[in-house]
């Protein structure tokens, strides 16, 4: 698989691959907790065409898929109280740890940008999906008898509470893993770019001296959940002239124009320093990138440089005048 992993709503012809992908990873997770018998209940009753077929339509029945082979799948409602149910989360065996649970768990949050909080229930014996839920936000809070209304299973109920708003602060000395999870994300939008936490990136070991020593400044974005989804940093490596750093934005919360605000950010950063002009070096195959600089005023230079990384990287090098206007018309 060399394509991009995907997320789409369900359609009736994909019913067949998701009741096989459910079947395929219920007896996976649950044969050693509940036995192969009980599991293969559940299957026929919850996961059957008829069932799943009645999930259709919805706001929320995800399908994330690589070259069109069904990887991971989710369904989740809002209820009349404000809260999103997670009804379903389940990605495939051999896909599991490579972040396409936590991918779905962002896209339902983007399908409810009003709700006050998620849901779910969760088998307690099942460890790997209670520490996943925790490590995204979630905290048990109750038990109940029979998950599902109708298994007789007793379940763990985990919530998490969102906030509306996002929230800019500087960078600290914790936000190393959750800064990595956030380059790994952006990065795997693009075949053959790989985090390299040993090597390449340096500065997200102790983002919060990262760029000190040039005077410069590394910020983040919390989302609803704490979690961070974006990052921007500035130094000034020479008088006079600025440097824009890791704008990375997680993909769920862009189209609101954050990436814009975190440059917008940087340049008055480097405007304090006495700066008056900001260059950057960019991916060449970061063509959104490319697109948002442009029309933030940004021009290649025609300088181009090789990283020598592990994902063989090559940068086209932006610049402007912090005197300009900013954002084009």
């Amino acid at each position: 698989m060399t394509g991009l992993a995907t997320i789409r709503d369900v359609a009736a012809a994909d019913i067949a691959a998701i009741g096989a992908l459910l079947a395929r990873t219920w007896h996976a997770t649950y044969d050693p907790i509940l036995g192969r018998e009980a599991v293969a209940d559940i299957v026929a009753r919850w996961h059957s065409p008829e069932a799943l077929s009645r999930d259709l339509g919805g706001p929320a029945f995800l399908l994330l898929e690589r070259d069109g082979l069904p990887l991971a799948t989710a369904l989740a409602r809002q209820g009349s109280d404000g809260v999103v149910d997670l009804h379903r989360l389940y990605v495939s065996p051999e896909a599991q740890g490579s972040g396409l649970g936590t991918r779905l768990l962002a896209e339902i949050d983007r399908r409810f940008p009003k709700a006050s909080e998620t849901r779910l229930e969760v088998e307690p014996r099942n460890a790997a999906a209670i520490a996943f839920y925790a490590a995204n936000g979630f905290r048990a809070v109750d038990r109940t008898a029979s998950c599902g209304g109708d298994s007789g299973i007793p379940a763990t109920i985990m919530r998490r509470r969102r906030r509306q708003d996002l929230v800019v602060r500087r960078a600290a000395a914790g936000d190393g893993q959750d800064l990595f999870g956030l380059l790994s994300l952006c990065f795997a939008e693009y075949p053959g770019c790989f985090v390299d936490p040993h090597d390449d990136l340096p500065d997200l070991v102790a983002p919060h001296t990262a760029f000190a020593a040039s005077g410069g400044r590394f910020f983040v974005v919390e989302d609803a959940i704490g979690r961070i989804c974006a990052c921007v940093a500035v130094d000034s490596p020479a008088a006079g002239v600025a440097e824009l750093h890791r704008l990375y934005v997680r993909p769920d919360v862009r189209g609101r124009g954050l990436g814009g605000r975190l440059v917008g950010l940087a340049e008055g950063e480097a405007r304090a320093m006495g700066c008056g002009r900001m260059v950057l070096w960019s991916d060449t195959r970061f063509a959104d990138a490319h697109r948002l600089y442009n029309r933030l005023g940004y021009v290649r230079t025609g300088e181009e440089r090789d990283l020598g990384d592990i994902s063989g990287s090559r940068e086209f090098a932006f610049a402007r005048d912090l005197g300009a206007s900013g954002e084009k018309p």
